[in-house]
């Protein structure tokens, strides 16, 4: 792998340093149309609100704004970042869990979407301010993710209202003096399967449209989250987009019409699917070393990408200039840790000190996730649009981390 973009790799790590996270542009533009064409062919009523958390890059959010989407908001921070980005209220969806009374001054003065994970988010809500419309997560009993640790539903999950206590939620809610209210679901993430996406829609609409016909409510819209998955191993397959939303909008519409529901607005939260394989991770060779097995040690560790220390996740990782592939490596980083290594037993070309390595699908759930950890520096991010780049994050110096100490 040479370029990215239509910029050589190697210019951009000599013009910026390694490591280095870059973006896209066209590949994320490209990501945002091919699930909106594919849900819209199906049904009307749609919208995408990206999910904030996989890439908090300001400028990213600027260029979702631009386009169109949506934003979904996980924490006070995101949600001042998202405005401060160009987003209206009515874009705008908050979805927290186990919020403080502090989360919701946040949030008071503004008429946003917000989905409440718990019975005791919608009291501490109430005690701040009584908002028009409500939405409760909901908790089916099931759930999947590309591994346990983002598998966000099912009776192990902290996250949502357990199903069975649904009815009390809206009743609650009902008594309080809301008239306006929708639904929302978030059960995993990283999934390709498209039967799966419907099979939970079916459980969802099931469950809360019993539920909600007997209290005489109408739902404006329905968020089923996200979960869109991308491959990260080459013998996995893209998800099929247009089965995945004929699939999903059939479910939603059958159910919809059983309980009276009407057309209400179907949302969407997609994070990894709209960035995840628009983002790359340059790092340079430190060093090659001949020990019980073969270690490449780079520039970039744990704390530049904790992905795979964190739940066993896996990058593919291209040199550049070189592909055919030799020995077996291990492929680790300078963090004073054991768990700080990328990838074991790797088939993988020869390298040498100072070769560049691209790790890929770098776009979600890594910049967001880096740290200081052995007090090292979080890298620059870079965003490339065809023949241009620009730094859309500076690198980080010994100077801001001091500062914290002032």
């Amino acid at each position: 792998m040479n370029k990215i973009g239509n910029i050589d790799i190697k210019e951009l790590a000599d013009n910026f340093q390694t490591p280095l996270y870059v973006y896209d542009q066209n590949k994320i533009v490209e990501n945002y149309n091919k699930l909106k064409d594919a849900f819209e062919k199906y049904y009307e009523n749609f919208a995408i609100h990206y999910s904030v958390k996989a890439n908090t890059n300001l400028h990213i959010l600027k260029l979702f704004n631009s386009i169109g989407c949506g934003a979904d908001c996980s924490s006070p921070v995101e949600f001042k970042i998202v405005k401060e980005a160009g987003f209206e209220d009515n874009k705008i969806i908050y979805t927290g869990n186990y919020e403080s009374l502090e989360d919701f001054e946040t949030l008071k003065n503004n008429e946003i979407i917000i989905n409440l994970d718990d019975l005791n988010s919608f009291d501490k809500l109430l005690s701040i301010k009584k908002p028009d419309l409500i939405s409760f997560r909901i908790n089916p009993g099931i759930g999947r993710g590309g591994f346990e640790g983002i598998t966000t539903g099912g009776t192990d999950a902290k996250f949502g209202i357990p199903y069975e206590k649904l009815g009390e939620a809206y009743q609650k809610a009902l008594d309080a003096g809301i008239t306006r209210f929708g639904i929302h679901m978030m059960t995993g993430s990283n999934n390709l399967e498209p039967y799966y996406f419907a099979e939970i829609v079916d459980k969802l609409l099931t469950i809360s449209g019993t539920t909600l016909s007997k209290l005489n409510i109408i739902p404006e819209f329905v968020d089923i989250g996200g979960g869109y998955g991308v491959p990260y191993e080459d013998n996995e397959e893209e998800l099929d987009l247009d089965l995945t939303a004929r699939l999903i909008t059939e479910v939603f519409e059958e159910k919809c019409k059983k309980f009276g529901f009407g057309k209400p607005k179907l949302i969407i939260e997609p994070g990894r699917f709209l960035i995840a394989n628009a983002g790359y991770l340059i790092s340079k060779v430190n060093n090659v070393k001949s020990s019980y097995k073969t270690f490449v040690g780079i520039d970039a560790g744990m704390n530049t990408l904790i992905r795979q220390a964190l739940y066993g996740a896996f990058h593919r990782i291209r040199v550049y200039n070189k592909t055919e592939n030799k020995h077996f490596v291990n492929i680790c980083g300078p963090i004073c840790e054991n768990s700080d290594i990328f990838v074991k037993h790797y088939y993988f070309p020869e390298v040498v000190e100072g070769d560049l390595l691209i790790f890929l699908d770098a776009g979600a759930y890594s910049f967001s996730m880096a740290s200081n950890y052995n007090s090292r520096l979080r890298p620059a991010e870079i965003l490339v649009d065809s023949d241009t780049s620009k730094v859309i994050r500076r690198r980080e110096t010994l100077e801001d981390m001091l500062s914290f100490y002032k």
